[in-house]
């Protein structure tokens, strides 16, 4: 999917907005809310899990301080550190959908 959505950005930044054709930016935007559907789509995705993530780490880590279990201290380290990559996957999606949303403005004031 970043491989498709960087070519994506590439073509964006070839776009000469000064000569494009009022039926060409009606084309590109229709592409560009197609692409933020698909990522929106995708960074909800990745919420669902991140909370259930959030959650047991919680937990786990309640617990180990309640009974000091070297077990659970470590689940709750793990967890953690699942919650913290799928945080760093949501962050990139999030830089893709602001670079994207500047290419909309763009094409709204032309």
């Amino acid at each position: 999917m970043e491989k498709r959505l960087r070519d994506y950005l590439r073509h964006l930044e070839k776009l000469d907005y000064d000569v494009i054709s009022e039926e060409e930016i009606w084309e590109e935007r229709e592409g560009l809310e197609l692409r933020l559907t698909e990522i929106h789509q995708e960074m909800v995705r990745l919420l669902i899990p991140m909370s259930a993530l959030l959650i047991c780490a919680c937990i786990f880590l309640g617990e180990a301080l309640n009974s000091f279990s070297i077990v659970q201290f470590i689940a709750a380290g793990v967890t953690g550190l699942l919650l913290l990559y799928l945080a760093l996957k949501y962050k990139t999606l999030f830089g893709v959908t602001r670079q994207l949303c500047a290419y909309v403005d763009k094409l709204t004031l032309k």
